[in-house]
């Protein structure tokens, strides 16, 4: 039977009242109880004109006149509605229903649409579900298998497959048929010149007879493999192509519509997106592997390098955490060893960053004293009263805020060593009390009359030249003699020659380490320009440059890696008489411009060192080092030794 309506086929209305029952056909029809209706009704209850029943293309209304006792569909009063083919009309005592072929042709286009709209709810809820399995699935090859099964489904297809793609190859095939089972070699039984065509397209490749399409005609692989009907839809995500999903047809031509075309898209659109998050899953996954394979391997090569190194000179003293081949260096390294099993006390002097804390360390862990508290206080961090309590202690009740007893630094460093660090910059009532500790060995916390013994090491550092301070009375003579049983004097970097690039890498490494990378060399062009710089802030700011070189890149080191600060630091400069020229290194222009400027600042204050060391901005322990390096180059004797001024 024809399941569709022609506009134009008239309404057949079988009109029921008292058991009898008459047959009208009209094209539309006013339906009440005057004459001049094209259904008229004897029936009280009807108004002159009730209702009237009108066709709009394939579907049948009823529309109320706004009639007394109103017009009823199926048992419902209505002012507008849409009948089907079985439903009646009454008005008063009277029924109205459709009949004849129109109301069978009717009743066979619901039963199209009804059937049309189960299928559309069947593959709205297969599609939902597709998409719950998808959002809950991790496994790539799970989710190609949901993805082929719901094409299939979705298409009335008779196979399904699923192209993966990673760098221009297959990474995964997955083939299934209609009835679920998997196909053998899925990546064989697709040609492959189609596979490249629907990878390079933007849009769906829809074909209806793959055999004798135009641009496939004749090739060699479509006609083995039998292939007549197939849609391939590209599968993407995250702005990238990730493969190809593909339904196929061989026994039949035209297997597939528009509207397939526009369902498979969706599809694919929707598993797209789960794709390549479950992609980027197994490759962070992967990566992490890789990572933790090459923190394993780093590991073990460190370990390996340290163990071979032994017997270079940078560590052959042994001591903690000292490193250095220069030759200022092993004179340092000479002398530490000379008191290393001494308790005598020692001032460490030496510019800010050049590492005295370490040299402290070595003499703690290498001397008697290693097994027990190594305490260390900035003396220039703190005010005089908060000092006293960090370095004595307090009781409950000493002052505002002391509430509960606390012990102090040399008590904590009892039997061990305490690190007194910018012991220059205490006051004179702290060092007087300094004085009577190390004196008595004995000392009495805030707002105690208590004496408590103490068997202390102390070992003190400064940045200042103490004798100097002493000079000026701004440092206890007798403390500074106390404090300096022996003296050590930490050489800038400048003056190391050779070091930097030990330094450099030993930095690299331990930062390697840390962060699980493989550490950073340093090309010939980098190595020159940091040993040519005169690193004004030594050890600590060498280390802090090789913290950066580490964190922001990989491979080598070359110039451009290097702040701008230590860059710019290392090609300024005058101009200077001693110039070497410009085919010399970067070390052998900064040593000319360092001696010219050693040179100026002498002339200029011939007879006193400090003020001379005031010109450069450096201190006097500086220009005296300084001075050593260019002896042998510097006119007499008398600018090398000290004024009157300064004996």
């Amino acid at each position: 039977m024809e399941t569709t309506l022609a506009s134009s086929e008239p309404l057949e209305i079988r009109v029921e009242r008292d058991g009898s029952h008459t047959v009208v056909r009209v094209a539309g029809a006013v339906v009440g109880r005057g004459s001049e209706c094209d259904v008229r009704l004897e029936d009280p209850l009807a108004s002159r004109a009730h209702c009237r029943i009108e066709r709009l293309g394939t579907e049948v209304y009823v529309v109320d006149l706004g009639s007394a006792n109103g017009t009823w569909v199926d048992g419902l009063r209505i002012e507008r509605r849409a009948i089907g083919a079985y439903a009646s009309v009454r008005i008063g005592s009277t029924m109205l229903r459709l009949a004849g072929t129109f109301a069978d042709r009717l009743a066979a286009a619901e039963s199209t649409q009804t059937q049309q709209h189960t299928r559309e709810r069947e593959m709205l809820e297969l599609v939902l579900t597709v998409a719950r399995a998808l959002e809950a699935e991790e496994r790539v090859e799970r989710m190609a298998t949901l993805l082929i099964d719901a094409g299939i489904s979705l298409t009335r297809a008779e196979r399904g497959f699923v192209f993966l793609i990673q760098e221009g190859r297959t990474s995964l095939a997955v083939g299934r048929n209609f009835a679920g089972e998997p196909v053998a070699a899925p990546e064989a039984k697709v040609s492959r010149t189609l596979l490249q065509r629907a990878l390079a397209s933007t849009r769906p490749l829809l074909l209806q007879d793959a055999a004798s399409d135009g641009e496939f005609a004749g090739v060699e692989s479509i006609s083995d493999l039998g292939l007549r009907s197939l849609l391939a839809v590209p599968l993407r995500g995250c702005g990238r192509v990730l493969g190809l999903l593909l339904v196929d047809h061989r026994l039949a031509s035209g297997a597939f519509r528009e509207e397939d075309v526009t369902l498979l898209a969706g599809l694919a659109a929707l598993a797209g997106l789960h794709l390549a998050a479950a992609e980027d899953r197994r490759s962070l996954t992967s990566a992490h592997r890789r990572i933790t394979t090459l923190q394993r391997e780093l590991g073990k090569r460190v370990q390996d390098r340290a163990a071979s190194r032994p017997e270079e000179p940078a560590a052959a003293s042994g001591l903690h955490g000292l490193i250095g081949v220069s030759p200022v260096m092993q004179r340092l390294t000479a002398e530490i060893e000379r008191i290393l099993h001494t308790e005598v006390p020692v001032l460490i002097e030496g510019d800010s960053g050049t590492g005295k804390e370490l040299v402290a360390r070595a003499l703690h862990v290498h001397g008697p004293r290693g097994s027990k508290p190594f305490v260390i206080e900035n003396c220039g961090a703190l005010p005089d009263t908060l000092l006293e309590s960090e370095l004595f202690g307090h009781v409950k009740g000493a002052f505002t805020g002391a509430t509960r007893d606390r012990i102090g630094r040399f008590e904590e460093a009892d039997g061990g060593t305490l690190f007194l660090d910018e012991v220059g910059e205490m006051s004179e009532a702290m060092q007087s009390r300094l004085l009577r500790v190390l004196q008595e060995g004995e000392i009495r916390r805030v707002g105690s009359n208590e004496v408590l013994k103490v068997d202390v090491r102390v070992i003190a550092a400064t940045n200042v030249d103490l004798s100097e301070h002493v000079r000026t009375n701004r440092f206890r003579e007798d403390l500074y003699y106390r404090l300096k049983v022996v003296g050590l004097l930490m050489p800038p970097l400048r003056t190391r020659d050779g070091d930097v690039r030990l330094l450099v890498e030993h930095f690299l490494e331990l930062e390697a380490a840390e962060s699980g990378r493989l550490p950073r060399s340093l090309t010939p062009e980098a190595i020159e320009l940091l040993e040519s710089y005169s690193w004004p802030g030594n050890v600590r700011q060498l280390r802090n440059e090789a913290r950066r070189l580490a964190l922001l890149g990989e491979g080598p080191v070359h110039l451009t890696d290097i702040s701008h600060e230590v860059r710019e630091g290392a090609a300024a400069g005058m101009p200077s008489a001693e110039d070497p020229g410009q085919g010399a290194s970067f070390k052998e222009r900064m040593e000319a411009l360092e001696f010219s400027m050693l040179r100026d600042a002498l002339k200029r204050e011939p007879n006193n060192q400090s003020r001379a060391a005031d010109i450069l901005g450096i201190t006097r322990f500086a220009l005296k080092r300084m001075m050593t390096r260019y002896e042998d180059r510097l006119p007499g004797t008398a600018t090398a030794k000290s004024g009157p001024e300064e004996d």
